[in-house]
């Protein structure tokens, strides 16, 4: 078994050939990352990778709904720990950039995300100790309409009961119109989760909603 310092480089490795193939096919590629210490240390190996970083969009998966640079943010861990060093040149799109009206907030950022070449060239998600992934908690009101595939937005608000904050998210249809989709997760806990998936639903584990379908088959990287 790979350790995480393994599994991370592998990965990091991986990531940057798939942007690097998009750029060299389409002249632009796109990068949606999951927050939460889990990918820190993947963070700054892809900010050290020598790739035509001004060509690629990076986006959070999902969001806290709380002012630009606050500590709870996905997108502040992004810009301190991805968009350094060499990554810096990248281009960021945020998904809160009116923290004061979060429906108003998505209209904004919809309109932004749509001129986003689909499909993504790669997607990272996370998985919490509640099996939920990007903003898609078993416990919101709003998972249904999250997961349903038939739900042509890209993004949905979240209203979690379980976690703190609301929420922007990504919606599943959206996060699975991409060419490369991974899951970067650690530990036995999630790992527990996992192995339970097919025979829990995706009610009680959103992640299943990802791992088993037929869009696009995802790549597992877990390590203890």
């Amino acid at each position: 078994m790979k350790t995480r310092s393994e599994l991370e480089i592998e990965l990091a490795t991986l990531i940057c050939q798939k942007l690097e193939g998009s750029i060299k096919d389409h002249g632009q590629a796109s990068l949606l990352v999951s927050g939460g210490s889990t990918p820190i240390h993947l963070f700054h190996l892809l900010s050290t990778k020598n790739i035509d970083w001004n060509k690629v969009t990076v986006v959070p998966v999902d969001d806290r709904f709380l002012p630009d640079g606050h500590p709870d943010q996905n997108g502040t861990l992004i810009k301190e720990r991805l968009l350094i060093n060499n990554a810096s040149k990248a281009n960021f799109i945020p998904l809160v950039v009116n923290s004061t009206d979060a429906q108003l907030n998505l209209e904004l950022v919809e309109n932004t995300i749509a001129k986003i070449v689909r499909p993504f060239t790669v997607v990272i998600l996370g998985m919490g100790a509640d099996g939920h992934t990007a903003s898609l908690f078993p416990s919101c009101k709003e998972l249904q309409l999250g997961l349903n595939l038939n739900n042509t937005d890209s993004l949905i608000i979240t209203n979690p009961t379980t976690a703190p904050y609301q929420r922007i998210s990504f919606t599943r249809s959206a996060l699975l119109n991409t060419e490369n989709l991974y899951l970067h997760c650690y530990g036995e806990e999630k790992k527990e989760i996992l192995d339970a998936l097919e025979v829990s639903t995706e009610k009680e584990y959103p992640i299943k909603a990802f791992i088993n379908q037929n869009n696009i088959k995802p790549e597992i990287f877990w390590s203890k």
